[in-house]
């Protein structure tokens, strides 16, 4: 025989016990206080374990079948939060107390009880579950704080490792390529210090033109090395402010017409309308502009055309700077904006680059919430662009 008392309480107590009397009596004393389920024997009782969460359970010891210890030696692995009780006669003392130190019983209580008692015993079983249940939860939760914390830890640590990485290989590249600059620098120096009336003075001037451009290309070595490092440890910021872009983009241009004349290239540039207004960083836009038209230079022989597109396209402004140059090969395209990636192609005039002009104007271009690519080919040419939103 199966009862059970509905009640919206969330505390459940399972009393077992071949007396139906028993059962009816221990229901009447702990209905309102508990939602109570009663069973006659140990299958009985095992179904509604398996039904409901009890949380405590009480049990007669001498029953038809299955004892109260052994039904409670088949829950303790399965149950072992749950709280449990045994009625018992003197008789049987000895065996509850084994299932006592076994831990398979939390408390006994003698035959006949004393209903104020047994009152007061169940209610301390229910305040030990919920202190066990309370204890686990805070337990799952310190190690799910911890895990989260390792997990933490490792990615921290990752992090820090791959900074360190890239900072040894940032002064380490640093320092080789400003090592042979300046050693060339020093020597030309040294050779006009120790032997300067011994050379014409057309080589003189040779020799501080080598040491001047050495000079100029490791300073601008140094002043990338200070933007990258500026972007990466998060000190970089933007000054925006509203500007015509046309007029800007001009504007920079010119400031290239004689390095082009040097080499007969014609510099051209093309937009659909005569102004544009709209933010951003002057000093950072001009940077990714005359990164992308010194290179265009630099990589392009004499006699061909730079041209300088501006359009808009919905909400976006597109710089394209399209080169006749010699093209990259398509395998050195995919790193191409990492720092200190160089391609295989060299100046038309061995000029050398620092490995960090691209990679700056991606992260100017990324700060401006924009995007750059690059599409090149061997022998015809290459179009680098770059875009960000017109907000205004």
């Amino acid at each position: 025989m199966i009862e059970k008392e509905n009640t919206a309480i969330d505390y459940r107590l399972l009393v077992i016990d071949d007396e139906v009397e028993v059962t009816k009596t221990l229901f009447r004393q702990f209905r309102k206080k508990y939602d109570v389920y009663t069973a006659t024997n140990g299958e009985d009782a095992l179904d509604i374990m398996e039904k409901n969460d009890i949380q405590v359970i009480i049990s007669d010891q001498r029953m038809p079948g299955m004892t109260g210890v052994d039904f409670f030696a088949r829950i303790k692995e399965k149950y072992p939060d749950s709280l449990k009780l045994i009625l018992t006669g003197y008789s049987d003392i000895e065996a509850v107390v084994g299932a006592i130190n076994d831990g398979q019983v939390f408390r006994y209580i003698t035959k006949p009880w004393i209903p104020d008692e047994l009152e007061s015993i169940i209610k301390e079983a229910f305040d030990k579950y919920e202190l066990i249940t309370k204890n686990k939860r805070l337990m799952r939760s310190l190690e799910l704080a911890n895990v989260n914390l390792e997990e933490k830890v490792k990615d921290r640590t990752k992090k820090l490792e791959e900074l360190n990485k890239m900072k040894n290989r940032y002064v380490g590249i640093v320092a080789h390529d400003l090592r042979s600059p300046i050693g060339t620098a020093q020597s030309f120096s040294e050779l006009l210090m120790d032997e300067y009336d011994e050379y014409p003075k057309e080589e003189q001037l040779q020799f501080i033109n080598i040491i001047n451009e050495r000079c100029t290309y490791s300073m601008n070595l140094i002043n990338d090395f200070l933007d990258i490092s500026k972007i990466e440890s998060g000190t970089f910021d933007l000054k925006i402010s509203k500007q015509d872009y046309i007029k800007f983009v001009k504007k920079v241009l010119s400031h290239f017409e004689v390095l082009a004349k040097n080499k007969k290239q014609i510099l051209n540039f093309n937009s659909a309308s005569s102004e544009l207004f709209c933010n951003f960083d002057k000093n950072k836009i001009e940077q990714v502009c005359s990164n992308l038209i010194s290179n265009a230079i630099k990589y392009s022989p004499h006699k061909t055309e730079i041209t300088i597109n501006v359009s808009v396209e919905k909400n976006l402004i597109i710089t394209k700077v399209t080169d006749q140059g010699q093209g990259i090969p398509k395998d050195e395209l995919e790193g191409i904006f990492n720092p200190f990636e160089t391609t295989s192609v060299i100046g038309t005039y061995n000029e050398k680059s620092t490995g960090l002009g691209l990679a700056i104007v991606k992260k100017i271009i990324d700060a401006h919430r924009g995007h750059v690519k690059v599409e090149s080919k061997v022998g015809v040419g290459s179009c680098f662009s770059f875009s960000f939103e017109n907000k205004l």
